[in-house]
């Protein structure tokens, strides 16, 4: 949609209106437009750009996403672009992140897939193993 274009992204693009709500999961083979409002899990292959009006809470997982109007949740991408009105609110983990002057950025930033967006509640109520202490002697 803006940008470099991938060969994983489809040919079309799927528009959410202003007057659209959309609540659960929504899988895309394509980019995606949104001007209305999404509260769930949206995957998309391609780019995903929330425009002013738009709002999306919950996980977003996409290629590029613009941020232009509200998210807030959980986020993947390889790269994030917030606008002059855009608000990016939660936990994001993107290689690259632009933020344009008058952009708000409240949240976490991973570099790594460290946690919280794939892995299952489980593994992160795991303790850690205690650290083994070795015993120096001089001479």
């Amino acid at each position: 949609m803006f940008g470099k274009k991938t060969k994983t992204s489809g040919s079309g693009l799927t528009y959410i209106s202003a007057d659209c709500r959309l609540k659960g999961d929504l899988v895309l083979e394509s980019d995606c437009m949104v001007d209305g409002a999404i509260e769930g899990t949206v995957t998309a292959k391609g780019s995903v750009i929330i425009e002013q009006q738009g709002r999306i809470e919950g996980e977003l997982k996409a290629t590029e996403v613009r941020v232009s109007g509200q998210f807030k949740g959980k986020l993947k991408c390889s790269k994030l672009s917030i606008t002059a009105n855009g608000m990016v609110d939660g936990e994001v983990l993107s290689e690259k992140i632009e933020i344009f002057e008058g952009g708000q950025f409240i949240g976490t930033r991973l570099k790594e897939e460290v946690l919280r967006l794939d892995k299952p509640k489980a593994d992160t109520d795991e303790q850690a193993e205690e650290p083994v202490l070795a015993e120096v002697k001089n001479g």
